[in-house]
């Protein structure tokens, strides 16, 4: 099979200067040559390539060849490894010789050459100026493509278009990882940001066949058998998942940042965060550092989102206090406006530097545990949980004795210990993500246990995370209210806080019962 490898990265086109005058570029590749480039994408009129994974394309150079393309990508992750096969042909469009010499390829499967022929249509296409590079890195060689242009919903002058802006760095003879390292020499001076979205995806979209969404969060690791995927490679598809859901999410909110997006994005940081927690706690040794330091990068990201989510609850929430009709307004605006503070510091960092090179780490370090080894799942399953199982016990004690705490001091729930129970909520989330990423193997290793403890870490993260969302919009209304009245704002504050306490008895109530209900199914 033909295979194209390479690193896709969107680029701000202020930035094609800074890259041409990169160092590395100058000193150590050959001289760039730059190329005009239109290609036409061919589908039937019911998109049947589009919807197999399958792009075909006819380019023209601007020699007078015509080079007839055929692409297939994975279904998930970053998109590093394309099925390619491409050769030259005599037409503007393939004719049922050109597909007949692709039968050894995925296309085979729609069905007969000729009858395929005939309903192909060019439908998409790109122009685009490429300025390319070819150096030798480290033994390799490379190819680096600076991309400029548009994406053509169409093939009529007046089609709508989106434009392109990218950097590519292709492997053509060679070892792959050299083209990471590559990558990350340009990196530490440009915002190279790893995207796996192609060119005929980002024509799909200026046609409105389809929309940039967020790819399926990575939240469990799938089970490998014997003849399918290894346990490394296992654990390097959902790295690469969690880049990919996380590359994709900040393009998007670069043009469109609704809440459920940011919502996603923090929850693939956090299970992701998780994930190498464990890894660094049970994985090998030589992989420590990096679980590390990854862990600390995404955590400063976490945070970022944090900000935004925070006010996103609170606004969702906002009638939950019924403010008065003098505190609505005031909060309303105050809310926005902690939103949009909050969210350009979120976006500038998914446009730096420091972004684009963390993600780039995760890629690299992802094709590290493809070619590796890790304990059976089974194994693993029981190393993890046996890191968390003192994190929450299940014994009904434990939890008949922290309701009684809680009510002691329901006369004054400002000064309940929130703090506390937000870290309660914070081990419940991370037990919950552990056991979540282990579901195909939860049940055999724990049996009902681990039951139980989806069903405890679920309630408590629930019911928690509504308590500390209530106290935490009773104080922003209170610091609104104060601006007016005094007493108006502790008012609101207290009303806020007893709802808040109230719904944190009911999670430890419900704690209790789980609890209970484990010990007389045990």
């Amino acid at each position: 099979m033909s295979q194209e490898r390479e690193l896709k990265f969107r680029l701000d086109p202020t930035l094609h200067d800074a890259v041409r005058a990169h160092p590395v570029l100058l000193a150590l590749a050959s001289a760039p040559q730059v190329q005009a480039l239109q290609s036409w994408y061919f589908d039937t009129p019911e998109h049947t390539l589009r919807k197999a994974g399958l792009a075909l394309r006819v380019r023209h150079p601007g020699d007078g060849r015509r080079i007839l393309t055929l692409k297939s990508s994975p279904a998930h992750g970053l998109q590093l490894a394309r099925g390619e096969w491409e050769f030259d042909i005599t037409t503007d469009a393939p004719d049922a010789a050109a597909l007949e010499r692709l039968n050894h390829t995925p296309l085979a499967t729609l069905g007969d050459a000729g009858r395929l022929a005939a309903s192909l249509r060019a439908v998409l296409g790109t122009r685009v100026q490429r300025t390319v590079w070819h150096i030798g890195w480290q033994g390799t060689q490379l190819e680096v493509c600076l991309d400029q242009g548009q994406a053509l919903g169409g093939i009529t002058a007046n089609a709508p278009c989106l434009p392109i802006s990218e950097l590519e760095i292709e492997l053509i003879d060679g070892h792959w990882p050299h083209a990471f390292d590559l990558a990350w020499t340009l990196a530490q001076d440009l915002p190279l940001l790893l995207s796996p979205i192609s060119k005929v995806q980002t024509a799909a979209r200026a046609a409105g066949l389809t929309t940039l969404q967020l790819p399926a969060l990575a939240r469990e690791l799938a089970p490998h058998q014997e003849g399918g995927q290894t346990g490394g490679q296992t654990l390097a598809a959902a790295l690469q998942q969690s880049a990919a859901v996380l590359a994709v999410g900040a393009e998007l909110l670069q043009t469109d940042p609704q809440p459920n997006t940011v919502h996603q994005m923090r929850l693939q940081l956090r299970r992701l965060r998780v994930l190498l927690q464990l890894l660094q706690a049970t994985g090998p040794s030589s992989q420590r550092a990096a679980c590390r330091w990854l862990r600390n990068e995404w955590r400063w990201a976490g945070q970022l989102l944090g900000t935004v989510r925070d006010v996103d609850v609170c606004l969702e929430h906002a009638d939950s206090l019924r403010a008065s009709p003098q505190t609505e307004a005031p909060l309303g605006r105050d809310l926005q406006q902690k939103r949009a503070a909050h969210l350009q510091a979120l976006l500038g960092y998914l446009r730096s530097a420091r972004f684009g090179r963390v993600l780039l780490a995760q890629a690299r370090w992802a094709e590290c545990w493809s070619s590796g080894q890790i304990a059976s799942a089974d194994q693993l399953a029981r190393r993890l949980l046996r890191f968390h199982r003192n994190d929450l016990h299940l014994h009904p004690q434990r939890w008949a004795e922290l309701l009684a705490i809680w009510d002691s001091l329901a006369a004054t729930p400002l000064d309940a210990p929130w703090t506390a129970l937000h870290t309660l909520r914070l081990k419940a989330k991370q037990l919950r993500y552990v056991l979540e990423w282990l579901a195909p193997w939860v049940e055999d290793v724990l049996g009902k246990q681990g039951k139980a403890w989806l069903d405890l870490t679920s309630a408590l993260q629930t019911d928690l995370g509504e308590a500390l969302d209530t106290l935490r919009l009773a104080r922003w209304v209170g610091e609104t209210a104060a601006a007016g009245s005094v007493d108006a704002a502790t008012l609101q504050e207290e009303a806020g806080a007893q709802q808040a306490f109230a719904q944190a008895r009911s999670g430890l109530k419900r704690a209790l019962q789980a609890a209970r209900h484990t010990e007389k199914s045990a």
